[in-house]
C-alpha cells in the first residue's frame, strides 16, 4: 500500500539558538532541521518538471531531483546528487542568500501564500546527516590520466576546480598561502555562521579523492610560476580576493582602525577570541564598536563583534532594503543588540592626542532616484553631522586582489584593478594552459558562485588536457 503523506502549505522555519544565549559563544547559533522536520518540509516540494529553482541557482543544482531523495529518506543519495554539481552542500546550505536565488523562483512562491520551500535548509540537512552518520561516503573517479595540474588558492573557487578535475582523473596539488585550507569559508565566514565540522568533512572529501593540499606556500615567494610550469600540464588561478578595501577618509592609520579581513582573519583563522590563555593573536573585548558597509562581510563582522562582548554599531550609507545582505541576518544581528544606523555615511574617523580612535563622525543620507534608472543614489542631508563615540572601526567595505601569486607570470592580461577580469569564457587566461575564476576574476561575489567558477574551469581545464587545443577568446 501506497505511504499517504498529507502536503502541508506554511513552512517549517529553522530552529534558533535564543539571542542571549547566542551572542555569548561562537558556536553555531542556527540549529538546522530535525529528521522528521526535514521530510515534512521536503514532502511541500512538488517535484516540478521544469523546476525554475534550478537555472537561479548558480550551480544549478539539480533541486526537485535530490529534494525528491530526501522524501524516499535516502540521504546519502541526496548528497550525492548535490555533489555532482558542488562540493560543498554543508557550506552553501548555510551560507547561500538562498531567498534571492533558488527560493526566490520556487512555485510555492505563488501557491503556498509565498512560502517558498526551505532549500538551503535542506540541502544543509542532507550534507549534515551524512557528516553525522559516520557513514562511509565514497565517490566515483575516472582512471588516472597521468596529467597535473596546479591549483593557487584553497578557498572556494580552488578547491571545487580541484574536486571536479581530481574526479576527472587528473593530479591536482592545491598550494595555499595561509596555514589553513578553505579560503573565506574559513577567515571570512565565522564559526557562529559555518560550523568548522561542516567545513571540514567536505575538504576531506576532496582529499579523499587524492587532492594534495600543501598550505604555507605563498605563490610569487616560496615557489614561482616557473617552476610551476615546468611541473604542472595546467594551473589553475583561484586565490580570491584577500586585501581589504578602505572607506576612504580622514583617520584611516588611527589604532584600532581594522580591514574587515584584518578583523575576521584575527577571529575566524588565529582564534584571537581565545587570547591570551590559548591563542597569542589579542582582539578587541568590551569595547565600543563601529562596523561600515552593508553586506555579508559587514553581517559577518557584527556577529563577531557581539560576541566579543563589544558595544556593536552598524553605519550604512543606505537602507536595509537596498543592502545585499539578507534580511534574517539583520534580524538576528539586531536581537543580539547590534544598533543599525541605516542612511548614515561616515565622513573622519577621529582620534585622541595619543592616535586612538574615539570616535567616527557620520552625516545623515537621503536616497534619491538615479537618472538612469539604476539603485537609488545617497545624497547626503545638510547640516546633519554627528559623532558616534567609538574605540574600534572595522571597515566592511569590500575586497581588493592580491597579485603576488601571479605577479611573476610573463604577458599576463590583467585589468585595471589587478584583477582577472580579463579570462575568456571558458576560464582561459591570455597565457596558455592558466586559468583562472572566483573572485580573482569577479573582484569579490558570493561563495557558490566561486563554486561554480571552480566547475567550469574544470571542465575547461580537462578538455584542455585531452585535445592540448588553446583558442583564448580576445574580447
Amino acid at each position: 500500500m501506497a505511504k499517504i503523506v498529507y502536503r502541508r502549505h506554511d513552512r517549517n522555519e529553522m530552529p534558533l539558538m535564543p539571542p542571549e544565549k547566542r551572542k555569548k559563544t561562537f558556536d553555531e547559533y542556527a540549529l538546522g532541521f530535525p529528521v522528521n522536520v526535514a521530510i515534512d518540509e521536503a514532502y511541500r516540494c512538488i517535484l516540478c518538471k521544469k523546476a525554475p529553482c534550478i537555472p537561479v541557482c548558480p550551480a544549478e543544482l539539480d533541486i526537485p531531483k535530490w529534494i525528491e531523495q530526501i522524501q524516499k529518506e535516502n540521504m546519502v543519495e541526496a548528497y550525492r546528487i548535490i555533489r555532482d554539481k558542488s562540493p560543498f552542500g554543508a557550506v552553501c546550505g548555510r551560507v547561500c542568500p538562498q531567498e534571492r536565488q533558488c527560493e526566490s523562483n520556487c512555485v510555492l512562491m505563488f501557491k503556498d501564500n509565498g512560502l517558498s520551500v526551505a532549500i538551503g535548509a535542506l540541502e544543509r540537512f542532507a550534507a549534515d546527516t551524512v557528516r553525522i552518520s559516520g557513514l562511509p561516503f565514497e565517490e566515483e573517479k575516472a582512471p588516472e590520466t597521468g596529467k597535473k595540474v596546479a591549483v593557487l588558492g584553497a578557498g572556494p573557487a580552488g578547491l571545487s576546480a580541484a574536486y571536479f578535475l581530481a574526479k576527472r582523473g587528473h593530479k591536482v596539488v592545491i598550494y595555499e598561502a595561509l596555514a589553513e585550507s578553505g579560503g573565506v569559508m574559513r577567515y571570512g565566514i565565522p564559526p557562529a555562521r559555518l560550523d568548522r565540522k561542516a567545513l571540514d568533512f567536505e575538504i576531506e572529501l576532496i582529499e579523499k579523492l587524492g587532492v594534495e593540499i600543501k598550505t604555507d606556500h605563498v605563490v610569487g615567494q616560496t615557489i614561482t610560476y616557473g617552476d610551476l610550469k615546468d611541473e604542472y600540464d595546467a594551473i589553475f588561478i583561484g586565490v580570491g580576493s584577500g586585501r581589504g578595501k578602505t572607506i576612504g577618509v580622514p583617520g584611516e592609520g588611527l589604532i584600532g582602525v581594522y580591514t574587515a579581513i584584518e578583523f575576521l582573519t584575527r577571529i575566524n583563522l588565529y582564534e584571537a577570541f581565545k587570547f591570551p590563555e590559548e591563542a597569542d593573536t589579542p582582539i578587541p573585548r568590551g569595547k565600543k564598536v563601529v562596523v561600515v558597509g552593508g553586506g555579508f562581510t559587514a553581517v559577518d563582522c557584527l556577529i563577531t563583534s557581539l560576541r566579543l562582548d563589544n558595544e556593536t554599531h552598524l553605519v550604512y550609507r543606505r537602507t536595509r532594503e537596498t543592502s545585499s545582505a539578507r534580511d534574517e541576518e539583520w534580524d538576528h544581528v539586531a536581537e543580539e543588540g547590534a544598533i543599525l544606523h541605516w542612511l548614515t555615511q561616515p565622513v573622519e574617523i577621529i582620534g585622541n592626542e595619543k592616535g586612538e580612535v574615539v570616535g567616527i563622525k557620520c552625516i545623515k543620507m537621503e536616497l534619491v532616484p538615479d537618472e538612469k534608472g539604476g539603485r537609488p543614489r545617497p545624497k547626503p542631508v545638510p547640516n546633519s553631522e554627528h559623532i558616534i563615540e567609538c574605540d574600534i572601526v572595522v571597515q566592511a567595505v569590500g575586497q581588493g586582489p592580491n597579485p603576488l601569486a601571479y605577479q611573476d607570470i610573463p604577458n599576463l592580461k590583467i585589468d585595471k584593478w589587478q584583477n582577472l577580469s580579463t579570462v575568456d569564457s571558458r576560464y582561459r587566461t591570455n597565457v596558455e594552459g592558466v586559468f583562472a575564476g572566483g573572485d580573482v576574476v569577479n573582484g569579490g561575489d558570493t561563495v557558490v558562485r566561486a563554486i561554480r567558477h571552480g566547475r567550469d574551469a574544470a571542465e575547461a581545464i580537462d578538455e584542455y588536457l585531452k585535445t592540448g587545443k588553446w583558442e583564448y577568446e580576445e574580447e
